[in-house]
């Protein structure tokens, strides 16, 4: 990893292919919410996990330029961003006056989280607080990722993307301050934790996966304070959790089993000792 190579080496998947990753698997998600009362929030937190690759791919991208120490940072600012951005978006389009383009909203939602995540990063620049040549591009996605995920999980909850549905049953109820903590970590915490001179994109993103669905285990529990999401006698929370419970079984899996094949020596060190020495 070096800034004066340009990017994080051994990139193995393009960033184009996991921004298409993130954003049509969000929307997607976020468009067939309403189509049954459990499947449709299980397809949404699905578009979460997938938005949330696409982050932190792109933490991995703008992060790779320093010594790893502004990860939280920008995970935390852009978490921010993307959710004013998101929420921006989605209640502008339920406003009167785009009466007639409420099936924009989590286009809205995503392009205002990125919009305005470019601005801060031009301001940035402008200001030369940071000179990384991809601040505006991964600034940008990071906060498209985010608001995406954060707007995903809510209507996961919701069951619906609509703005009142989330003001009511995410925001008003504070389940919003979790999302944000929540995806912040999903986010950000695969390149914090596998940084370094062997750092790989591939083992990177296994984690990112297992964080997203570990996101979405608990995003589970979060519905239940929806009593509409049900279908024939089976609450969504129970689908949700079991496919999320699956899916981070499956990535955990994975992302260790490949942490000991590129892992010099693995060695236990014990149990720290119960009383100072």
């Amino acid at each position: 990893m070096s800034a004066a190579g340009g990017g994080p080496a051994g990139s193995a998947i393009k960033p184009e292919i996991l921004l298409i990753l993130g954003v049509v698997g969000g929307l997607v998600g976020l468009y067939l919410v309403g189509i049954n009362p459990i499947f449709g929030p299980l397809l949404a937190a699905l578009g979460g996990v997938c938005a949330i690759i696409w982050g932190a791919d792109a933490i991995r991208r703008v992060a790779s330029y320093g010594l790893g120490t502004g990860v939280p940072s920008i995970g935390y600012m852009c978490l921010a961003i993307g959710i004013i951005g998101g929420l921006a978006g989605l209640a502008l389009a339920s406003g009167s006056l785009l009466s007639g383009l409420e099936i924009l909203a989590p286009v809205f939602a995503l392009v205002f989280a990125m919009v305005l995540g470019l601005i801060i990063a031009l301001i940035v620049k402008l200001l030369k607080i940071m000179k990384i040549a991809v601040l505006e591009r991964c600034t940008a996605e990071i906060a498209g990722a985010a608001g995406l995920s954060v707007v995903c999980f809510s209507a996961a909850v919701a069951g619906s993307y609509e703005f009142v549905h989330i003001l009511a049953l995410v925001v008003a109820t504070g389940i919003i301050a979790v999302f944000f903590i929540m995806n912040c970590m999903a986010i950000q915490h695969p390149f914090n934790a596998c940084l370094g001179p062997n750092e790989n994109q591939v083992r990177t993103l296994k984690l990112a996966a297992a964080t997203g669905f570990l996101s979405m285990i608990v995003t589970a529990f979060m519905t239940v304070i929806n009593p509409q999401l049900v279908f024939a006698g089976i609450p969504a929370w129970i689908l949700i959790f079991v496919v999320g419970l699956i899916g981070w079984l499956i990535s955990i899996k994975l992302y260790i089993a490949q942490s000991y094949e590129e892992a010099a020596s693995v060695k236990w060190a014990g149990l720290w000792p119960k009383v100072e020495e």
